[in-house]
């Protein structure tokens, strides 16, 4: 098995809302997995000149079944802060414009410190990869790594700083020491300050429309309160221990 990993630096902050709300809805103090998975898509999509969707479908949806794994850890000080915007619609029935105003949260980026980062890792099998893009697919990977600039809206700007591959270890142990987020039905007890995010389960969702599809609560390993990653000590119940570089996940 082989990780590519990302490390990238947000510009201002994240614009991302939990998916099943409609007019109000709360910020996400992390970025779901299939966030990541569109947010390398998008390089590769422009570069094969796929179309951006496909039926209900995200153009996204042509790699998300090649990862194994998706990770991310989060060092960073995250703000929530609520804006009130202004709602148009339009009345079919009475033929007129209807107007309204609703709380559209967002994440700002605090005051930063020379530690402050986001690092993403993708795990996958090579021989899927590179039956999928054939040759050139380390190439591939890299450029489109090389290549993100959003992670999630358009206003989610990123600067990738740096990018790299290579072999993941699997580990014989059933506990990690861990900054990344993992599925919780993975632990039977985890030590440390940590977010609880429910999103959509990216192993069982296709990459699209989301209302109604099922969805798995991650635990992020992060403190609110100092603002920062936490390391998590994680008990496990299900699931494999990987170490990628000096780090492990679950």
């Amino acid at each position: 098995m082989k990780y590519l990993k990302v490390e990238a630096t947000l510009h201002w902050g994240l614009y991302l809302n939990y998916h099943a709300f409609t007019k109000s809805r709360p910020a996400l103090k992390t970025i779901p997995p299939t966030t990541l998975i569109g947010a390398l898509a998008q390089p590769i999509a422009l570069k094969n000149h796929w179309a951006e969707n496909s039926e209900s479908n995200s153009s996204a949806e042509k790699i998300r079944t090649l990862f194994k794994g998706i990770y991310l850890s989060q060092n960073l000080p995250l703000i929530e802060y609520n804006d009130l915007s202004k709602i148009f619609s339009y009345d079919v029935d009475e033929k007129q414009i209807r107007t309204d105003a609703a709380a559209v949260s967002k994440i700002y980026r605090g005051v930063s410190s020379a530690d402050d980062s986001v690092k993403i890792v993708y795990l996958f099998e090579e021989q899927d990869v590179r039956k999928f893009f054939d040759v050139g697919w380390e190439e591939m990977l890299l450029e489109a790594a090389w290549s993100m600039t959003r992670l999630g809206a358009r206003e989610s700007i990123v600067s990738v700083d740096k990018v790299s591959i290579g072999d993941v270890a699997v580990l014989n142990q059933k506990t990690a020491q861990t900054v990344y987020y993992f599925p919780s039905y993975m632990q039977s007890s985890v030590k440390g300050s940590f977010l609880v995010a429910n999103v959509v389960d990216w192993r069982n969702t296709s990459i699209g429309e989301y209302l109604g599809k099922p969805t798995v609560n991650l635990i992020v390993p992060y403190d609110d309160e100092r603002k920062k990653v936490s390391p998590l000590h994680v008990d496990l119940r299900d699931g494999i221990v990987y170490r990628v570089g000096d780090e492990e996940l679950v």
